[in-house]
């Protein structure tokens, strides 16, 4: 296991390591898709083959992301409607 870190600058731009970029393939001009879970994020390479909008829904932690994010969309939902 590898801990690194960097430093995020006041326009919220930071350098991934270079480990962190070797790890991931990525390279100068390439994306990065940020999944967000309630105790941390995973950063994952946007595919290269022009189609970033298709991912692969069988992925365990893509669909665990989705429903987390699914049942916090609800909770806003039923909050909004409260406050109505």
């Amino acid at each position: 296991m590898k801990i690194l870190q960097s430093k995020v600058f006041a326009n919220g731009s930071t350098t991934l390591p270079k480990p962190v970029r070797d790890a991931l393939g990525v390279k100068a001009g390439d994306r990065i898709r940020y999944i967000i879970f309630e105790d941390r994020v995973q950063i994952l390479k946007v595919p290269s083959d022009g189609n970033s909008a298709k991912v692969d829904v069988d992925d365990p932690t893509l669909r665990e992301a989705l429903d987390t994010a699914e049942v916090v969309m609800d909770e806003n939902h039923a909050l909004l409607r409260k406050l109505k």
